[in-house]
């Protein structure tokens, strides 16, 4: 979304000229869930970041979970200061619904500035089964 504007209303368009500035006035750590349409064996999850912004994530957290009652970390990582992808493998593939970035650590900014969140995997037709 626009820098100015620190909501997520237009969070999930695939608009490449949005982003994500989460609040300035917020202390770190800051994070965001989102909620999958259904549930999905998840394989990959990473950060598209796009460019070298004192508000892009330093240090990310990313968990996942069947119900928002219990988070599984599949991703503790230091970020180098660069735009790209950031990708990280889930071998396990759990059967999840949802999705949270967490950002502990920004290079100096106010605010977090993420491009994209992505969420590689499978939907799972039945809802998965017994909970990942």
């Amino acid at each position: 979304q626009y820098h100015h504007e620190s909501r997520c209303s237009n969070l999930l368009l695939r608009d490449p000229g949005l982003v994500w500035f989460s609040s300035v006035q917020d202390q770190l750590p800051q994070h965001v869930i989102f909620q999958l349409a259904r549930p999905a064996k998840v394989k990959r999850v990473g950060v598209y970041l796009h460019g070298e912004n004192n508000q892009s994530p330093k240090h990310i957290e990313m968990y996942l979970s069947r119900d928002m009652t219990q988070w599984e970390k599949v991703a503790d990582a230091e970020l180098e200061h660069r735009a790209g992808d950031h990708l990280f493998d889930v071998p396990h593939q759990p059967v999840v619904q949802y999705l949270k970035l967490v950002v502990t650590e920004n290079f100096g900014g106010s605010g977090i500035f993420v491009s994209k969140v992505y969420c590689f995997g499978t939907v799972v037709a039945d809802g998965g089964g017994a909970a990942a």
